[in-house]
């Protein structure tokens, strides 16, 4: 008797594809600009207005991006966030802050999120963080078949040595190496460096983020170790690789 061909499995990444994007923030004029800037762009774009409405869309629509405001009345975007991924939400979550606290970003990135913006923000920063998460979740659905290299390329600003990764896999540290050296041919920090450094060249070409911010965003302890090691791999300073991608465009 034939058998009906097999459906083929998608990734998750190819799944969340055209999937739309939501903006969750009790702020009724910044969900709109949001919407505008997003749907201008060529997005279909969602809105909620606190985090249990964000949580009730999030059960019934699939959403590839939520941009979450990190204080609103009720419950805040950090709860919202944990919540979110609760429920198996499977988007990168951006959050949006006008408190300028960079530390309560980077501990919101730590439990969760992709990113951060701070307001208010420009039509074009909107548009541009929006852009690089795309490329970024393109890139991750080409990500290494070995799950250690594919770990790091993943997490490369979360961790900052073999043990991280070791204790996470529950591998070897010689496996560690072993690993990442027979697929990069190079060791764990230099391919440690690599990933950081392309997330950092990213940032320098598509935001106005400052370098001492990218140097935290990207998984380095000091500005100061960030400079060295990209001037040491890219030839040039942070900022003197901002002026050059940007003469040339």
């Amino acid at each position: 008797m034939l058998r009906a061909p097999e459906t083929p499995q998608l990734s998750t990444a190819e799944l969340l594809d055209d999937a739309p994007i939501l903006v969750v923030d009790d702020d009724e004029s910044l969900r709109n600009l949001c919407l505008r800037v997003l749907t201008a762009q060529g997005h279909q774009a969602h809105t909620a207005c606190n985090g249990e409405e964000a949580i009730d869309k999030v059960r019934a629509q699939a959403y590839r991006i939520v941009l979450l405001d990190l204080k609103m009345s009720g419950m805040d975007g950090i709860e919202c966030m944990k919540r979110l991924k609760a429920e198996g939400c499977r988007a990168d979550v951006v959050i949006m802050t006008g408190f300028a606290v960079v530390s309560t970003a980077v501990e919101a990135m730590k439990v969760g999120a992709r990113d951060f913006i701070e307001k208010p923000f420009r039509p074009q920063d909107l548009q541009a963080l929006v852009e690089g998460i795309l490329q970024r979740r393109s890139r991750d659905s080409r990500l290494s078949t070995d799950p250690v290299v594919a770990f790091i390329q993943q997490h490369a600003t979360e961790i900052s040595s073999r043990k991280d990764v070791a204790n996470r896999l529950g591998v070897s540290l010689e496996r560690v190496s072993t690993r990442v050296l027979g697929e990069t041919q190079m060791s764990f920090r230099e391919f440690l460096h690599a990933c950081r450094l392309s997330l950092a060249k990213r940032l320098l070409e598509t935001t106005e983020l400052d370098v001492s911010e990218i140097s935290t965003r990207t998984g380095f302890q000091t500005v100061q170790h960030f400079s060295r090691v990209f001037s040491k791999r890219a030839g040039v300073s942070p900022k003197k690789y901002r002026l050059q991608v940007r003469s040339e465009a």
